[in-house]
């Protein structure tokens, strides 16, 4: 089990990111890079390699949640940007989470389910169609 004791807010912004690029049933490629590429301009100045271990993380604790059926943590981990960016910037991760989804060229039910949510628990139009 993920100790997520010491998990900043980019370890809670990557497992939503993890999760919305999940939501079809698998990462693709396309979207792995989008996600990686939109990480990254949240925190510049971070290694590359620290960078790819909390994407890892991130991803290998979405798949134990899964495997659980365990949703807690994620609505734990939306919350957790809620509290730690102003509107602003929820509204930029907003935008990388409909570009992550996009990466892929598809667009499925669950990911459009799981947006909403977001949207709503992050204070946006919740009556606003995706």
């Amino acid at each position: 089990m993920t100790d997520r004791d010491d998990w900043t807010v980019l370890h809670h912004l990557a497992y939503v990111y993890a999760a919305i690029a999940s939501s079809d049933g698998s990462v693709s490629n396309d979207e792995l890079e989008v996600f990686c590429k939109k990480l990254h301009e949240w925190i510049p100045e971070e290694d590359p390699e620290d960078l790819m271990s909390t994407v890892m993380q991130s991803i290998a604790a979405l798949g134990e949640d899964k495997e659980r059926g365990e949703l807690g943590h994620l609505y734990r981990s939306i919350g957790a940007v809620a509290e730690d960016l102003d509107d602003d910037a929820r509204t930029a991760a907003l935008d990388d989470l409909l570009e992550i989804v996009a990466a892929d060229g598809q667009f499925e039910p669950g990911e459009s389910d799981l947006l909403r949510r977001i949207r709503q628990a992050w204070g946006a139009d919740p009556t606003a169609e995706i």
